[in-house]
Formats: structure tokens, sequence, C-alpha cells
């Protein structure tokens, strides 16, 4: 009788074992894939400079300590040899095709008044993620198509708010004769993937001043909304600063400090909220967070409302839109506890075009990346997550519209175009970059960017073997556009028939 009785009471305990079993291994399969799929905060600034950073030799040293993003560099990694494009527009292209932006027809910011930006046939990171997925939004400055159809929205972002061109659109408000009626200013643009985007305000000087602090409340809130969501995020970040005219939020319109000071402070102050926001919201160990700038500084130029100081290239020559250092070495720091080693410093090269690959890979999307297209991106998982010593990657073509500049290889560098600002060219605010020159070479310049990271000495003649090394890579890039032909700038998509996206998974 007792045994009897006993016997319902073990089966039941066994069935409450056995749940309980089965659930723990639930939340331990669900806490796995959600590691397995990190959050990603990418902050991306706007012609920010090598130099400007104290944690790049900045900072104080430009009468402006940068704390935040300083203690960022001291919990992560700090990358010294992070290359980008030349311009804006190519960086952006870059981060979300994966492609060299030569191959997608954004390899200049197109001024034609044309069709511009990404062609929808492309494959953003953001589709990619949104297919694996992530939660995304896109706040700030895009610069990747203009019109419904290439707004953020259309290419793979939840939701979107801020500018579609120029961070200095603005600046036609103080050119004589300028005339609203008949250039309207430039739009502030909110949407949702499903439905069009709407144009929310003009972007006007005043606005300038408050557009990354409207983008950094945003970053903060989403980044409140979907800690603890069932879903991963992905939320890029594309401050507007320290771009002509660099205009700071009146809250750090210092007096005896220029603009350009003042917008470096609030740079780091926008960045520190968002850096906080995810610590506080308790999911830093499982959020990649990265702090780059898009292209090297207006050194030389005198862009903006007052002349002085602008962003500063470091020990770096050159300012964008070039192949010089100083226009495609930036500043890159990513910090993922339990990932990235605290203070680990590397001059390994890396590419923005890596970030691609490398998400659909911390993802685990990387059977998303597509195969009918040439993809440039390099997987760096081991390297920036895992404590590898060297890059995959050893070298990068560095191309500006339609021209081949430049050939990085190791810590060399082959010149085949230069551009420059005009030697005694009188600058004047607005001119920008206008005056520079640009010389096709008789001969490639090369340097050695270890010893010489100005690039001052030309060292061809005594260094003609680099042929073995440039010529193949040349001859690669070459074959892979005979089969896959670059798009056109201006164009709806690739020339070859039969190329698609990769097949949507639901």
């Amino acid at each position: 009788m007792k045994t009897r009785s006993s016997r319902p009471r073990r089966c039941k305990a066994v069935r409450e074992f056995l749940a309980l079993v089965v659930f723990l291994g639930h939340a331990w399969t669900t806490a796995n894939a959600a590691e397995s799929q990190p959050n990603i905060v990418f902050m991306l600034v706007d012609n920010f400079g090598y130099g400007d950073l104290g944690s790049y030799g900045g900072g104080v040293l430009r009468g402006v300590p940068t704390p935040k993003l300083d203690q960022l560099a001291a919990d992560g990694l700090r990358l010294t040899n992070f290359n980008v494009e030349p311009e804006c527009t190519p960086s952006r292209s870059a981060l979300m095709t994966g492609r060299m932006p030569i191959r997608s027809g954004t390899s200049s910011v197109d001024q034609s008044g044309g069709l511009v930006g990404l062609t929808p046939w492309e494959y953003t990171l953001a589709e990619l993620l949104s297919d694996q997925g992530y939660a995304s939004a896109a706040f700030g400055k895009w610069h990747l198509g203009n019109i419904q159809g290439r707004f953020p929205t259309d290419q793979g972002f939840d939701e979107w708010y801020g500018i579609a061109g120029s961070s200095n659109a603005p600046l036609r408000e103080l050119q004589p004769g300028y005339d609203a009626q008949i250039a309207p200013p430039d739009g502030l643009y909110t949407g949702r993937k499903g439905s069009e985007s709407q144009r929310v305000g003009d972007y006007t000087l005043a606005q300038r001043r408050q557009l990354d602090r409207k983008v950094t409340d945003r970053g903060v809130e989403y980044i409140e909304e979907h800690a603890h969501a069932n879903r991963p995020f992905f939320l890029y970040l594309a401050f507007s600063l320290p771009h002509s005219p660099p205009l700071p939020h009146p809250e750090f319109d210092r007096s005896g400090y220029s603009d350009y000071q003042n917008a470096l402070a609030e740079i780091d102050h926008n960045a520190g909220r968002v850096i906080d926001a995810v610590d506080k919201a308790g999911i830093a160990e499982n959020t990649i967070v990265v702090f780059a700038s898009d292209n090297g500084p207006e050194t030389m130029s005198g862009i903006g409302i007052q002349y002085g100081g602008q962003s500063d290239s470091g020990p770096f020559r050159g300012e964008f839109p070039s192949a010089w250092e100083g226009a495609i070495r930036v500043p890159a720091i990513i910090r993922w506890p339990g990932h990235t080693l605290p203070g680990r410093v590397s001059n390994e090269v890396i590419s923005i075009l890596d970030f691609y690959s490398t998400f659909a890979n911390v993802a685990g999307a990387s059977e998303r990346v597509p195969d009918d297209r040439p993809i440039d991106s390099i997987d760096q998982t081991e390297f920036l997550f895992s404590g590898q010593e060297k890059s995959n990657r050893e070298h990068l073509l560095v191309f500006y519209a339609q021209d081949l500049l430049a050939v990085k290889w190791r810590n060399f560098k082959v010149h085949f175009e230069t551009r420059s600002p005009s030697r005694g060219a009188v600058v004047q605010p607005g001119q920008g970059v206008v005056t520079s020159t640009h010389v096709k070479l008789g001969l490639p310049q090369i340097f050695d960017l270890y010893n010489d990271p100005k690039e001052l000495w030309n060292i061809a003649a005594a260094n003609n073997w680099l042929r073995s090394a440039i010529v193949p890579i040349l001859r690669e890039y070459a074959v892979s556009t005979l089969r896959y032909p670059n798009i056109e700038p201006g164009s709806s998509g690739p020339r070859r028939s039969g190329q698609k996206s990769p097949v949507r998974k639901e």
C-alpha cells in the first residue's frame, strides 16, 4: 500500500525534474543564442582626424579633454591602422555593403543632382542583420540616397531619423544672394520600414547645432527600449560633427574656445551618453560598441563659419578626399567585454569594409553574405574578438570617383595619383577642397609608412621589387570587374543580367 502510494509521487517528482531540465536547457540555449548574437552599437563621426582624441595624441593637447572616449579605448581595443575611404559617401557605402564603393557606384559624393546613393540591389548590413532576426535603427547622417526607395528604411533599417545628405548643407544660408525659394533647405526626415519616409523639418544652421543632440537622445532611448527585448539590435548612430560647419550644441558654445574645440567636447559627451546607456542597461557584456570616423579631416580647408583649427590628422599627411594617410587612417575603438582585451592596441591593417563580414559572423549569419558579387570585406572576428595577433587583411585599394589613387600593402603605400591642397592657394570659407590639385603620376610614388608616416620620401627607385606584390592585387581586381562589372554612378543597378540579391529568409 505504501509502495503503491509512493509511486505516483515519485513519478510526479521525475516529471517535475525532467520539466525543470527541459526548462533549464531551453533557458541555457536561449542565453547562448543571445550571446551568439550580440547587440551592435556603431557610432560614426564625420570628418574626424586621427589626432583629435586624447587616446590618439589629441585631447588636452588640443585644449579639450576627451575622457569618455579615452575610457572606451582603455576598456577595449584601439586600432592605429584603421582605414576608411577618402570621402563620406564611400565610407558609409563600404560599411553597409562590404564592397569597395567603386563597385557600387558610390566612390565619391555625387553632386550632379541626379540619382545618388546605393541601389536597392545592394544587400546592406542592416538587411543582413534584419534577416538574421535583429531589430535595427539608423539615426543621423545617411548620405547613401535622398529619395524614396533609397532611405535607410528602404535598405534594411526598421526606423530612422536624420539627414539624407551632407552635414554642410546649411552653409548655403551664409552665401550672398542665396534664395531659399530656388534652392530650399535640405530636410530632416523620419521613417519606418514599410512606409515612406516623412520630412519633419528643415536642416538649417539652427538645426545644425541641435542635430547631434537629437541623434544622441534617440540613440539612448533606443538602447533603453531594446536592452531587454527578445531580439538583438543594431544601432547605427551617424553623427554629423565635426564636419563643417563645426557648430556645437548651444550648451557647448563656450567662450574662449573655437567652434571646433567645442564640437570636440560635444562629440565626447554624446558618445559618453551612448556608452553609459549601454552600461546602465546591463547589456555591456553582450554589446559590441564601435566608435570610428568616416574619413580624415578638413585640416587645411578653412571651411566653415570661422577661420582657425579644424580636425587634426595627427602624425599623418593630407586631408580628404585623397589617399594620403591623413585622409584614410582614422581612430577606431571597439569594446566587447570578455572578447576585446582591455587596453589592447594594434597597428595591424584593417578596413571599414571588414565590419560587414565580421558582424555577419558574430551574428551567426555568415551564410547570408552574398556570393553573387565581389565582397571585399574580410572576416576579422578572430583578430578583433579572440586575441589573434595578426589581421586577416594585408592590403587595400584606394579609389576616389573612378580613379585608383593608391594601393596600401603591409607597411608600404604605392600612389598612382595624388590629391593635395594647392600650394599658395587662398582658401576661403565654404570652398573646401575645391582648391585641391589632382596629379596623375607618370611613375608611381612609394612610401614606407613605418619609417615615413607623413609620406614625404619617395623610395620607388630602390623598391621596384614591390611590383611583385602590387601587380597581382591589381590583376585580381581587374579580373573581378570582367565577371562583375562595377555599377555606374547614378544607375539603378548592375549591368550584368541575372544578378540578384540573396533570397530573403523570413
